[in-house]
């Protein structure tokens, strides 16, 4: 797909790491599938994949996590 943002790249599948943050927890998925732009570096998650991001990051804030990192697992 043509980036939205730089509207000359391309997009290729790739796997990014994201960092998600609330109040004092602090969250590192590792291994992210998405696209990435080959001209700005852009990264699109799917909206499956946000969320399942989202759903780990609250379960982690409600066990009361300061920091963790997983390898993303759909």
């Amino acid at each position: 797909m043509k980036c939205a943002i730089c509207k000359n790249g391309e997009t290729e599948q790739g796997l990014v790491t994201i960092v998600l943050e609330k109040n004092t927890s602090t969250l590192v998925f590792k291994d992210v599938p998405a696209e990435i732009c080959e001209n700005c570096g852009e990264e699109y998650v799917s909206s499956e994949t946000n969320t399942n991001l989202l759903k780990k990051a609250n379960d982690a804030v409600t066990r009361g996590v300061d920091l963790e990192m997983l390898k993303y697992a759909a």
